[in-house]
C-alpha cells in the first residue's frame, strides 16, 4: 500500500465508519466521496454527514434525547436555531458511531 493511501486511512477519523457501510450488504447504502456534501446516503436521503463531528438525522425525540443526555448537540446551520432531526456526536463518542449510524440509517428508511 502507498504510504499515502496509508497516511490517509489513518487520517481519516471517519475511516472505520465508511468501512462499514461500503461494505455493509444494503445495495440502497452509499458513502458520498468527492465533490458535494460528504457522508452516507440512503438512496437519495443523506442520513449521516462529515462535520468535523458527526452529523446526523434523527426523529426529533430522538434528537432530544441524546441532547439531554450529552451524547449529542444540538445542530444549528447557522440561523439561530436548531434543526430538531438533527444531533451532532462528537468524535468524543466515536465508539457508538457505528451503532448511532445505524440507528439514523433506520429512521431514514422509515420516512417516505
Amino acid at each position: 500500500m502507498p504510504a499515502t493511501t496509508r497516511r490517509t486511512q489513518v487520517d481519516d477519523p471517519y475511516a472505520e465508519l465508511k468501512a462499514h457501510f461500503a461494505g455493509g450488504g444494503a445495495d440502497d447504502v452509499t458513502v458520498n466521496s468527492g465533490k458535494g456534501a460528504q457522508g452516507i446516503k440512503l438512496g437519495k436521503k443523506m442520513f449521516a454527514f462529515y462535520k468535523g463531528e458527526l452529523l446526523l438525522k434523527c426523529a426529533p425525540e430522538r434528537v432530544a434525547e441524546l441532547v439531554a443526555s450529552g451524547e449529542g448537540q444540538a445542530f444549528d446551520p447557522g440561523t439561530g436555531a436548531p434543526l430538531a432531526d438533527r444531533v451532532l456526536i462528537s468524535a468524543a463518542r466515536k465508539d457508538a458511531w457505528i451503532a448511532l449510524c445505524e440507528e439514523s440509517l433506520r429512521y431514514a428508511a422509515a420516512k417516505p
